[in-house]
């Protein structure tokens, strides 16, 4: 371990991270919250998990509404993505102030943002009080992408430019480098 040493600020910058922006119903309007502490938790039924503090507007109107629109963005979206993580929705709406529009989902009818190349309408099942923040625990009732990031009945990432963040930057996701199961073959030789 001589080559190694101990690294005292790993808590927000252990490893990368997929961005969602979660949106909730609120009284007067939608708002929006930018996650980092977010993903697939099962696949059968898919269920996904988000960590939000319960210091947090989105936290109470989670609460209160037991179902959120999760939107992936790309890269081109990374301001708006940015300020929905850096400003409270509570007096602010930030629809207008990033110039995104909301739509219903089909079966929760909860709000998805309409400029962002996948959405997924998601039921809370369960929250988790976890310390400094609380998981909730959600399934997944229905999944949107935008035609042209569809290929071979699946998601183009390479077309959609995702976002992950780590170190207090966010980092675009745009092509792959290894093939799942792939080892197999090689390993076989």
């Amino acid at each position: 371990m001589q080559d190694k040493q101990f690294w005292p600020d790993y808590k927000s910058a252990f490893f990368p991270v997929s961005i969602v922006v979660v949106s909730v119903d609120g009284p007067i309007r939608p708002n929006l919250i930018t996650l980092g502490w977010a993903g697939i938790l099962n696949s059968d039924p898919l269920m996904v998990g988000i960590s939000v503090r319960p210091s947090r507007f989105s936290n109470q109107l989670l609460h209160q509404q037991m179902a959120f629109g999760l939107n992936i963005p790309q890269e081109s979206q990374a301001s708006g993505v940015d300020y929905c993580g850096v400003v409270s929705g509570k007096d602010i709406d930030k629809f207008t102030a990033t110039g995104w529009h909301s739509v219903r989902s089909q079966i929760l009818e909860v709000p998805l943002i309409k400029e962002f190349p996948v959405n997924a309408e998601c039921q809370i099942k369960q929250i988790i009080p976890l310390g400094t923040h609380e998981l909730f625990l959600a399934e997944v009732k229905g999944i949107y992408v935008n035609n042209e990031y569809i290929a071979e009945n699946s998601i183009d990432w390479t077309k959609v430019q995702g976002l992950t963040y780590t170190a207090k930057k966010y980092w675009s996701v745009k092509e792959p480098v290894y093939k799942s199961g792939q080892s197999l073959k090689e390993l076989k030789k």
